[in-house]
């Protein structure tokens, strides 16, 4: 075999990618990203969302946890003007293990407590229900004001409403009135069949 022989045949092994592969090749790659880039986001924004939905049933898990430390009631009251949550308590007799002497000097006044949960631009909460059989006894949704009590035995008065956000997700939140403790469920698979009937729960 000749010299040019072999180089011929050793330049036709280590050909390269031809314009129109490198085009195929391309066209495959934006194919791709177009399907795979908007599943991500929706993933990425749905794990976000379910992030700060443990943070909101974190607030009413630390209200009612307060409420039995403390033993005292907290009021969390909902703004829908501003879709914010704020909590209000008593926490009871701060002198309560002070030395007589101390105790003496007048600052026993019941120390205060307060917590305030917003929700971010994006966010919005509709279908707020308020049930329980203590509801209509302390009438905590008069005068258009909707709030709800935590008690020191670990009750509350039910909770019942929808976050959506604008990216298209949502869930649903519900505070049960037996054990105070908040649950979050998707909002596609609770329905919004009222609840009057599971306080027990």
């Amino acid at each position: 075999m000749s010299v040019t022989s072999k180089a011929n045949r050793l330049g036709r092994d280590r050909r390269g990618f031809t314009l129109i592969e490198m085009l195929v090749l391309i066209i495959i790659m934006v194919v791709l990203s177009m399907a795979v880039v908007p599943v991500y986001s929706r993933l990425r924004d749905r794990s976000a969302f379910d992030a700060y939905m443990g943070d909101l049933a974190g607030f009413f898990a630390q209200m009612r946890a307060i409420a039995v430390e403390e033993g005292c009631d907290v009021r969390v009251t909902f703004d829908p003007q501003s879709d914010t949550f704020s909590a209000v308590a008593e926490t009871g007799d701060i002198t309560g293990d002070m030395p007589t002497s101390f105790a003496d000097l007048g600052e026993g006044a019941p120390a205060v407590f307060e917590r305030v949960f917003s929700l971010p631009d994006d966010f919005a909460i509709s279908d707020l229900q308020v049930f329980g059989p203590e509801v209509y006894l302390n009438a905590t949704t008069t005068g258009g004001e909707i709030a709800i009590t935590f008690r020191e035995d670990g009750t509350s008065d039910g909770l019942r409403f929808t976050v959506a956000r604008a990216t298209g997700a949502s869930a649903a939140i519900t505070v049960w009135p037996s054990t105070g403790l908040a649950e979050v469920e998707s909002a596609e698979v609770s329905g919004t069949a009222g609840y009057s009937g599971t306080w027990p729960r």
